[in-house]
C-alpha cells in the first residue's frame, strides 16, 4: 500500500510540474485512450528493483524481467467508451525440470473478465473496477516411470477489485500503480503418492500479488 501511495503522489507532482497538460501532443496525437482503443499492461516492479539495487550497492543486480499485471497474468482491455473498458485476463504457466531420474512438472491456467471505470480530465487518470477469475493448477513428480507424487487438480474462483492511478507520459503510453484486493475460493482434489494427498479447500480474502500492488506501464492502440 505504501508503494502505491508513493507512486500516486509522484504522479500527482509530475502532473503539476509538466507544462504540457494539454490532451494532445504537438503532432495532434491524443494522450488519453478513446472508445475503440485496445490496451495491454506490464508489471514494472522488477525494473524499479533493479535500478534501486544498482544505486544502493545491493548484490542482487541481475537484469530485470518484465512480468504481466495481476500476479504474472496478462491483462488486455478494450475501451467501450472514453471512460470505461472491458478487461480480459489470461495466464498459462508450464514448468518442467529433471535431475537424474527424477522429473517434476506443473501447470496453472487463469482466465478472467472484468470492467474498468476511469476518472480525470488531465493526463493524470484514476481508475477502479473488478475482475471475475477462474483458475486450475496441478503438479507431479516421477522417478523414471514411477510416480512419486501427483497432486489433485486445484480449482479456484474469485473476484478481484482494483484501484489505481496512471499518468500519460507519452500519447497512449502511461505509467501508473494499482492496488488489488479480492476474495477467492480454492478446492484441491485428493492427490497420489508422498506429500499432502488429502483433498482440501481454502477461502482467502486480501491483496492479490506481491503486497497486493504493482507498478505498471500500459500501452494503448
Amino acid at each position: 500500500m505504501k508503494k502505491l501511495l508513493s507512486v500516486i503522489a509522484l504522479l500527482t507532482v509530475v502532473s503539476f510540474a509538466v507544462n504540457a497538460q494539454g490532451l494532445k501532443s504537438k503532432k495532434g496525437e491524443n494522450y488519453l485512450p478513446e472508445k475503440g482503443d485496445w490496451s495491454i499492461g506490464f508489471n514494472m516492479d522488477g525494473v524499479f528493483s533493479y535500478v534501486g539495487n544498482t544505486f544502493n550497492g545491493t548484490s542482487n543486480n541481475s537484469a530485470p524481467s518484465v512480468d504481466f499485471l495481476s500476479n504474472t497474468t496478462f491483462v488486455g482491455k478494450i475501451y467501450t467508451s472514453d471512460k470505461t473498458a472491458t478487461r480480459y485476463t489470461a495466464n498459462l504457466g508450464i514448468s518442467s525440470d529433471k535431475a537424474g531420474d527424477v522429473s517434476t512438472s506443473s501447470f496453472d491456467i487463469t482466465a478472467g473478465y472484468g470492467k474498468e471505470w476511469r476518472k480525470g480530465k488531465t493526463r493524470l487518470q484514476g481508475f477502479y473496477g473488478a475482475d471475475a477469475l477462474i483458475s486450475a493448477a496441478s503438479s507431479s513428480s516421477k522417478n523414471g516411470s514411477t510416480t512419486l507424487y501427483k497432486s489433485g487438480m486445484a480449482l479456484g474462483v474469485g473476484v478481484n477489485g482494483f484501484l489505481g492511478a496512471e499518468y500519460f507520459i507519452f500519447p497512449k503510453i502511461s505509467l501508473g500503480a494499482q492496488y488489488n484486493y479480492g476474495i477467492g475460493f480454492i478446492s484441491q482434489a485428493k492427490g497420489e503418492g508422498t506429500g499432502p494427498t488429502e483433498s482440501s479447500s481454502e477461502f482467502a480474502l486480501g491483496g492479490v500479488g506481491v503486497n497486493g500492488g504493482s507498478i505498471n506501464v500500459n500501452l494503448h492502440f
